[in-house]
Formats: structure tokens, C-alpha cells, sequence
């Protein structure tokens, strides 16, 4: 037992979090709230929260090496954007598991960014992986429902925070984990109050039925960012934590099912045969995440 990868509970939570606060947007753009407001309120959200991080780091501040974070921090802005849009387009039963494909992305990024080699079994893990998340989409595909759209921008967010975790976990721990994830942070929050400059200041205050959505799912996106922020900071396995992060595609199924009419969701009854196809993908995914647990506990044992 004490081969156990721990840590992966970080990720798996994380997942769950992010489950319940995309259908939180979800309800929140039913309830008037607008795109712009639930995605600038999430990154002011996000700012506030990883700010106190900045304070308790250890490392010194590299003041040189500030443009790293701050790379890591654009590359979020955009891939939460395209986040928005895709939720707002499409259901969250197949925007969520899609977004998984970002355990590819990140397979692919460690060997091209950092030279390292990644083992069979973690690219079976990752190959499943997005298998499993084609699967859950598949009647979507044949019915063709905003699909080309939602997925060009859902696939293109996943590269955007696959990009971000292996920026996280290669240059994280040398410049000081909790700085780098704290600054990446706040450079969200800055370039969301600059767009909102941009746009012309739009009013922020949201129906009282969506306010309250909004905000919970603000805080939960921000919650499950710092788990997977520090997940990736202190743990060199960037793509085991995120195969286990994938299983948010099956949390999401999960959630709807059981608690879709007392959270304004009824996606599972609106997809008919391809709730099937969802949960035969969730199937797959699930695999792919025992694999990558499996593996992970035989390479700490090895070392």
C-alpha cells in the first residue's frame, strides 16, 4: 500500500469539482447570466484565490524568469475562453469528456518540451483516453449538432491547458511551484479585466436566479485549478494526473444522471440512444485511468 500514488486523489477530486462547476455554468447561462460575465467572474475568482500562494512560497522570486508565468497565464486565459464558448455551444455531458483529450496533448507536449520518454503503458492510457472520449460523442457526430464548431474550440482548449500543465510542471519547480502557479493566476485576472476594458465595461451585475450559479461556479473551477496547480507543481506525472483528471467526462455523466433535475440539467433525456454511447466511453476512460494508476504504482516501486 505504501506504493500507492496518493497524490492521484488530488487530480480525481479535482475532476469531480470541475464536473459540478461546468454544469454550474451551464445552469448560469440558462438563468440570463451572460458568457462574459460567469468567464470574467471565474478568472477574478481564480486571481483572488492562487494570490495568497504567492506569499507563502519559499524559493525566491526570479524576477528574470517572470515571463514563464506569465506565459503559462495567457495560454489559461485562452484555453478558459474557448472553455466558455464550448459549454455555451454544446452539452457538458460531451464538451466535458472531449476536454480530455488534453492527456494527449500533454503526452505529446513532455516528450517534445522536455525529452522524456514516457512509458507503453501511459501512452495505451493516453490513447484510451481519448478513444473513450470519441465514444461518448459519437451519436453527436452523426447528427452533427454544432459539433464541428464545439469541437474545434473544445479540442483547441484542451491543447491550450495541455500546454499549460506540462509549462506547470517543467518549469514549476524551478522557479518555485506555488509562485509560478500563483502568478499564472493573477495574469488571468489581469488580461480578463483588460478584455473586459475592451468590450466597453459591460455591467457584472446578473439576474439574482444566475448570480448564485455564477459564482458557485466560480469558485469551484478555482478550487479544482489549485488542486491540479499543485498537483502538477510538486508531482513530476503530468500525464498520469491527467489521465486521472479525464474521469471528469465520467463524473459529468455521472452528476447528470443522478442529479440533473435538481441541478436544471436534462441532457440525459435529450440524448436518447447516445446516453449509451456516453457511458460505453466512460467505460473505456475508466480503463485507461486504472492504467495509468497501475503504472505509475510499479515505477514508484521500481525507484
Amino acid at each position: 500500500m505504501s506504493n500507492v500514488p496518493y497524490y492521484l486523489l488530488l487530480p480525481l477530486g479535482a475532476a469531480i469539482i470541475y464536473s459540478l462547476g461546468s454544469i454550474a455554468i451551464k445552469r448560469a447561462l440558462k438563468e440570463e447570466v451572460s458568457m462574459d460575465q460567469s468567464f470574467h467572474l471565474t478568472n477574478f475568482v481564480v486571481g483572488a484565490m492562487f494570490l495568497p500562494l504567492l506569499f507563502i512560497e519559499k524559493s525566491p522570486l526570479v524576477w528574470v524568469e517572470l515571463w514563464r508565468p506569465m506565459v503559462m497565464g495567457i495560454a489559461f486565459f485562452i484555453g478558459t475562453w474557448l472553455t466558455f464558448i464550448g459549454i455555451k455551444r454544446g452539452d457538458v455531458s460531451l464538451v466535458t469528456p472531449i476536454m480530455g483529450t488534453k492527456v494527449v496533448f500533454v503526452a505529446i507536449g513532455v516528450v517534445l518540451l522536455t525529452g522524456k520518454s514516457l512509458t507503453t503503458a501511459l501512452w495505451i492510457a493516453a490513447v484510451l483516453t481519448a478513444v473513450g472520449i470519441f465514444l461518448t460523442g459519437v451519436t453527436d457526430f452523426r447528427k452533427g449538432r454544432h459539433l464541428v464548431f464545439t469541437l474545434i474550440v473544445t479540442l483547441a482548449s484542451a491543447a491550450m491547458f495541455g500546454l499549460c500543465d506540462v509549462l506547470v510542471n517543467w518549469w514549476g519547480p524551478e522557479f518555485g511551484p506555488l509562485s509560478f502557479i500563483s502568478i499564472g493566476s493573477i495574469v488571468v485576472a489581469f488580461l480578463s479585466v483588460l478584455m473586459w476594458l475592451g468590450q466597453g465595461r459591460p455591467s457584472m451585475k446578473m439576474p439574482k436566479s444566475g448570480a448564485s450559479w455564477a459564482w458557485a461556479a466560480a469558485i469551484m473551477i478555482s478550487v479544482q485549478a489549485i488542486l491540479i496547480g499543485l498537483s502538477l507543481s510538486y508531482f513530476d506525472d503530468a500525464t498520469g494526473i491527467n489521465v486521472v483528471y479525464a474521469s471528469r467526462g465520467l463524473w459529468v455523466i455521472v452528476l447528470v444522471v443522478l442529479f440533473g433535475v435538481l441541478l436544471g440539467n436534462s441532457e440525459h433525456r435529450d440524448s436518447g440512444r447516445g446516453f449509451l454511447w456516453r457511458v460505453f466511453g466512460t467505460v473505456v476512460l475508466t480503463a485507461a485511468i486504472v492504467i495509468a494508476v497501475i503504472d505509475r504504482s510499479g515505477a514508484d516501486a521500481a525507484t
